[in-house]
C-alpha cells in the first residue's frame, strides 16, 4: 500500500501562482473572510422558461467580437442537451460586447483581470489583446445567469450572490473552477488562458463525483443547490457547505503573499480541507454504490488514480513550495473515510 501511495503521490500536479498584495491589509482581510460562515443557498425560481427558441445571428453580428460569439452558439448548441440551454438562450440574444484596457485598473488595485462580464447590463468588457482567450469564459457566464429581481439573487451557474450585497455570496470558486475547466474543454483550440487553475481542478474532480452529465445539467441550470443535494449523498450537508465556502476563501486568498504565521495556517489548513473532503467523498460513493455495499481494497486505489492526477500535490506561491497532500496526510484522511466501514481480516475488501 505505501508504494501506491507514493505512486499517486508522484501524479498528483503541482500548480504555480506569482501575484502581490499588502501584506497588512492582506491578512486582516484573510482572517475576516476566514470567519464568514453560515452562508446558505437560496433555489431558482421553478417559473423560469425560455423566453426564446433560437439565436438572433443578425443581432448577434452587430456586436463587437461577433465571430467569436457566434462560434461559441455553435459550439455549445453542439455539446449541451437543449434541454439545458433555457437561460443560454434567454441571454445570449442581448448580449453587449465593449472594449476595455484594463491595464490602469489592474495596476491600481493589484488585479490580473483580462475581462469582465457585468450581468445586471448583461454586458462584456475584453481587452483587444487577449479576447479571444477570454471571450469564452465570459460566454459561459451569459449563458448560466438568471437574475431574480424578487429575491434581488443573481444566480450564475453554481454562484449566487445577492445583488445589493455583494458580500453576500457562494459558490464563486467552484464556478470559476468549473467556467474555466469547460472552456478548455469545448475550446481547446484557442490561446491558453493560465486562470482559476487550482479552482478548475478542483471543479474537475467534483464532475468525477458527481459525474459529467449531471454536473453539466446543474451548471448551466445554475443549480448550486442540486450540486449541494448530489454530494449529500456521500457525505454531510455541513461537510459540503464547508467545502464550497473554503473553497471560496481560498479563490479569494490563495495566492496572498506576506502573510503572517497564523495566516499561513489558516490558508494550508484549507488547502488540506478541500482535499480531504473530496478524497473522503469519492471512497464513500465508490462504496456507497455498490450494491451489497462492498468493495475490493485494490479496487478503490485504482479508482482514486483519476482523483490523484487532478489533486494538487503541493502549490508554488511565490517561489515558495506550499505542500497540499503528502504520505502522512493521505493515509490519516484515507483511515479517517473507512473508520465507519468494516475492513475484512485479510483487508482485501471493504464493506458498509
Amino acid at each position: 500500500m505505501d508504494n501506491l501511495l507514493h505512486i499517486l503521490l508522484f501524479l498528483s500536479p503541482s500548480i504555480i501562482y506569482y501575484t502581490a498584495k499588502k501584506p497588512i491589509k492582506t491578512n486582516y482581510k484573510l482572517r475576516k473572510d476566514f470567519k464568514l460562515k453560515g452562508v446558505n443557498t437560496s433555489v431558482l425560481p421553478t417559473e423560469v422558461i425560455r423566453k426564446v427558441n433560437d439565436i438572433d445571428e443578425k443581432k448577434i453580428l452587430e456586436q463587437q467580437f461577433a465571430p467569436s460569439i457566434i462560434e461559441f452558439i455553435n459550439k455549445i448548441k453542439q455539446s449541451i442537451s437543449s434541454s439545458d440551454l433555457t437561460l443560454f438562450y434567454n441571454n445570449i440574444n442581448n448580449i453587449k460586447t465593449s472594449v476595455k484596457n484594463f491595464k490602469i485598473s489592474n495596476l491600481i488595485l493589484s488585479e490580473r483581470i483580462g475581462a469582465q462580464w457585468t450581468p445586471l447590463k448583461n454586458t462584456i468588457e475584453l481587452s483587444p489583446s487577449n479576447y479571444k482567450a477570454t471571450i469564452n469564459h465570459e460566454l459561459f457566464h451569459v449563458s448560466t445567469t438568471y437574475i431574480d429581481t424578487n429575491s434581488n439573487v443573481i444566480f450564475c451557474g453554481f454562484h449566487q450572490f445577492q445583488i445589493k450585497n455583494g458580500n453576500k455570496r457562494i459558490g464563486e470558486g467552484l464556478n470559476e473552477g468549473y467556467t474555466q475547466y469547460l472552456t478548455d474543454k469545448y475550446f481547446p483550440s484557442e490561446p491558453l488562458l493560465i486562470a482559476y487553475p487550482y479552482e478548475k481542478r478542483i471543479a474537475a474532480i467534483v464532475e468525477l463525483i458527481v459525474g459529467q452529465e449531471k454536473m453539466q445539467s446543474l451548471y448551466f441550470n445554475a443549480n448550486l443547490k442540486g450540486l449541494i443535494d448530489a454530494l449529500k449523498q456521500y457525505s454531510t450537508e455541513e461537510n459540503v457547505y464547508n467545502f464550497i465556502t473554503t473553497l471560496d476563501f481560498l479563490n479569494k486568498h490563495l495566492t496572498d503573499k506576506k502573510l503572517t504565521p497564523n495566516s499561513n495556517k489558516i490558508r494550508l489548513n484549507s488547502l488540506k480541507s478541500i482535499s480531504s473532503f473530496l478524497i473522503q467523498t469519492y471512497i464513500n460513493k465508490l462504496i456507497l454504490e455498490k450494491t451489497n455495499k462492498t468493495i475490493d481494497t485494490k479496487e478503490i486505489f485504482d479508482k482514486l488514480v483519476p482523483l490523484l492526477i487532478l489533486l494538487p500535490r503541493d502549490i508554488a506561491i511565490h517561489k515558495k513550495t506550499v505542500t497540499v497532500i503528502d504520505d502522512d496526510l493521505m493515509m490519516e484522511i484515507i483511515k479517517d473515510a473507512l473508520f465507519n466501514y468494516k475492513v475484512s481480516d485479510d483487508k482485501k475488501t471493504i464493506s458498509k
